[in-house]
């Protein structure tokens, strides 16, 4: 069976003939940053695809090697087609700084900030990708140039996404630092800030609400409501 990663070495097939070097670099350049599994299998998939007929493999002499060029077939066209026309699943988010940010409790505040930081140093690696990006297709140098049009509804995805990470990054890194200057209590106010501006509702706070220092031990506060 085919998996989503037979469809974007399929998909690039489709694009053009490639060596294997090329085509790993191309899945770099194009998927690393949603879909970094199909980066791992690249090896793999195209002599799958040729077994399967969607996909041919001929020895291309280069000087005194040689290498494989595979490309497309009509067989494999017609299965990327299908596969256009199928449900697409709802998105999925592979980010393992929020998996520490989950477990930040069991760790120490400073490990926190280092994760942020390090998610948004690769943010602002796809703003200097992106930028390279953005003079080949406006000079009209870009590889794939004659694809501009649905490239940059991509383009502009992972650009508004590393905006986003970038920040969320900020914000809550000053988060962090202001906690070394509030009360616990302060702190859990904060916090349900941050829930309550993405609410439609205007909503009191509770009347009480124990708190819990960054640990999730109790302090024995308490936050109180206003009005």
């Amino acid at each position: 069976k085919l998996n989503a990663t037979s469809y974007a070495v399929l998909g690039h097939l489709a694009m053009g003939p490639w060596n294997m070097y090329d085509l790993a670099a191309q899945m770099r350049r194009n998927v690393h940053y949603f879909f970094p599994r199909a980066e791992s299998q690249v090896y793999a998939e195209p002599k799958r695809l040729v077994e399967m007929g969607l996909a041919t493999a001929e020895a291309e002499a280069t000087g005194k090697r040689s290498r494989t060029v595979y490309a497309i077939t009509d067989a494999g066209r017609d299965e990327l087609r299908r596969w256009l026309s199928d449900e697409s699943r709802p998105p999925r988010l592979e980010f393992e700084a929020l998996l520490r940010v989950i477990f930040a409790p069991f760790g120490d505040q400073n490990d926190l900030a280092a994760a942020i930081r390090q998610s948004q140093d690769g943010a602002r690696e796809i703003f200097t990708l992106g930028e390279h990006i953005c003079d080949e297709y406006l000079s009209g140098s870009a590889p794939l140039q004659r694809y501009v049009i649905a490239r940059s509804m991509l383009h502009d995805f992972l650009w508004s996404y590393a905006e986003f990470i970038d920040a969320w990054a900020e914000r809550s890194l000053a988060r962090i630092d202001a906690w070394n200057d509030e009360s616990v209590a302060e702190q859990h106010r904060a916090a349900l800030e941050a829930y309550r501006v993405h609410t439609h509702l205007a909503r009191p706070e509770p009347a009480d609400i124990p708190v819990h220092d960054f640990h999730g031990d109790s302090v024995g506060d308490s936050i109180k409501g206003q009005s």
